[in-house]
């Protein structure tokens, strides 16, 4: 199975607005998380970067990356099952 391109630095200002980051104003380069903004990435547009803020960087080293069909949870009716079973 061949692995999917990384975005390029568009591609992921474009997905982090579909995820519901938010400029920090309407003339900004600044994308901010919508509940906590010390997580923010600065975007060049002329450059095609994007520079992350050091608590969005250590928030991301938090991240385990699990494809959907290999987590535990990532079923609703089986998350409900799993949260029933420990309650037994």
């Amino acid at each position: 199975m061949k692995s999917k391109e990384p975005f390029n630095a568009e591609q992921q200002v474009r997905a982090m607005l579909d995820r519901g980051w938010l400029w920090r104003d309407p003339l900004s380069s600044v994308l901010v998380h919508p509940q906590d903004y010390t997580l923010f990435a600065v975007y060049d547009h002329d450059a095609g970067t994007l520079t992350y803020s050091a608590a969005l960087l250590e928030a991301l080293e938090l991240v385990i990356p699990t494809p959907p069909h290999q987590s535990r949870y990532y079923w609703p009716d089986e998350n409900r099952a799993y949260q029933k079973s420990k309650r037994s």
